[in-house]
């Protein structure tokens, strides 16, 4: 008879959701910091003068899926170390910029190096939350709604 292997189920669902769960948390601190540093310039309907839409509009709707295309190619080409993924995260950020200015009618070249900078930013902050994992639910959950309240 041949024999079934089995397979740890529960390993690769938690791996699956702590993935989903990082990714969220490495959003909300790019949204943050973002939001941070975007403070001082003035605001109209809450979207920053010089930006085509808002800051979580960008960071969730164009930036969460350049990264998420970003670690499929990671994944395929089986690159862990930290030099070809910033670069395959810059290349990834630009082209989030670009489908942004297609879509929301800004400047090309200026959303292609904002989208460039914040899916940098998103690459470091997964890393971060990768090295303390204990703070993957206050930034996948809290910090988004305390900046959305605040901001």
């Amino acid at each position: 008879m041949n024999k079934i292997k089995e397979y740890d189920l529960p390993s690769v669902r938690l791996k699956a959701g702590l993935y989903a769960l990082s990714k969220l948390s490495a959003a909300g601190l790019t949204f943050m910091l973002v939001s941070l540093v975007l403070l001082g310039l003035p605001h109209h309907n809450g979207v920053p003068e010089g930006w085509p839409v808002s800051v979580p509009y960008a960071v969730y709707a164009y930036g969460l899926p350049a990264a998420l295309i970003a670690d499929a190619l990671l994944s395929m080409f089986r690159s862990s170390r930290l030099g070809p993924s910033l670069v395959l995260y810059a290349a990834a950020g630009f082209g989030a910029g670009l489908w942004l200015a297609s879509e929301q009618g800004g400047d090309t070249q200026t959303c292609g190096l904002y989208g460039i900078g914040i899916l940098l930013l998103f690459r470091l902050a997964q890393l971060a939350g990768e090295r303390y994992p204990l703070l993957l639910p206050v930034f996948a959950l809290f910090v988004p709604l305390l900046c959305l309240v605040l901001l």
